[in-house]
């Protein structure tokens, strides 16, 4: 790659960092591009020398704020799609919603997600999942044995659920643990039968098309059996199972 292309993109990773990491952006702020804490590149210094860090501070505030509370590209956000979520991470470890967001948005799990400018991955995925891609490494800081995984999952899955159902699926790509499209239609699965008692998680099926989703408990054999179906495979089934799943997928609207 030429040495121009090659100091474009490095350009452009300092500019990632700058809107999505306040700890890189204050040292920013404090030392300007030479600083230690910042360690740019001598060839790029010059890139960076008339940034308006005020007007840094401001962008980043926004974007935290689409984040934590929704937006054009966010949707309903954190607090609208993981409302258990966050009630968990305040009440149980102290962290309120704005510094989960802070973590999350410094996090290589934010890259992926499909508004993230300099970071192109493919389509990119919905905010819910990354934010449990996030949740799931886990954060030493939110959750480091990863108890809230399974919490985490069933709210992104119902957002991401619901997302499809929008039709935008254009938009985005879905690669959220325990789902996959059989036949066009968005199709999850999970037990939780690791998830705490309090939670009352039960084994949940999630289901989406163009303008129709359907969240709710159900089990295993009629998942399978519904995605058999999904699948083109009808022959599979016998002719009775086969009838009862077609008048339920009509019924759902997705047939």
């Amino acid at each position: 790659m030429p040495h121009d292309a090659l100091r474009h993109d490095r350009i452009l990773q300092v500019l990632d960092r700058l809107l999505y990491d306040k700890d890189f952006r204050t040292a920013f702020a404090e030392e300007g591009p030479a600083g230690d804490r910042v360690a740019l590149d001598e060839d790029i210094l010059d890139a960076f020398v008339r940034v308006d860090v005020h007007e840094l501070a401001l962008v980043g505030r926004n974007i935290r704020s689409e984040v934590v509370s929704g937006g054009t590209g966010t949707g309903p956000g954190l607090k609208g799609s993981f409302p258990r979520t966050l009630d968990a991470l305040r009440e149980g470890r102290g962290v309120p919603v704005n510094q989960v967001a802070e973590v999350f948005i410094a996090s290589p799990a934010f890259q992926r997600f499909r508004d993230v400018p300099f970071s192109p991955r493919g389509r990119g995925a919905t905010l819910p999942e990354c934010f449990h891609l996030f949740m799931a490494a886990p954060p030493e800081l939110l959750d480091p044995s990863g108890e809230l995984e399974p919490l985490v999952h069933y709210e992104a899955a119902a957002a991401v659920t619901r997302a499809v159902a929008t039709g935008a699926h254009a938009t985005f790509d879905v690669e959220l643990r325990d789902t996959a499209f059989h036949g066009g239609v968005l199709c999850g699965f999970r037990e939780y039968a690791e998830a705490r008692a309090e939670w009352q998680l039960k084994p949940t099926m999630f289901l989406a098309g163009a303008g129709r989703c359907v969240i709710g408990p159900a089990r295993r054999p009629l998942f399978d059996a519904l995605t058999t179906l999904l699948d083109g495979r009808p022959d599979a089934l016998t002719p009775s199972v086969r009838a009862s799943l077609e008048a339920r997928l009509s019924s759902w609207g997705l047939r």
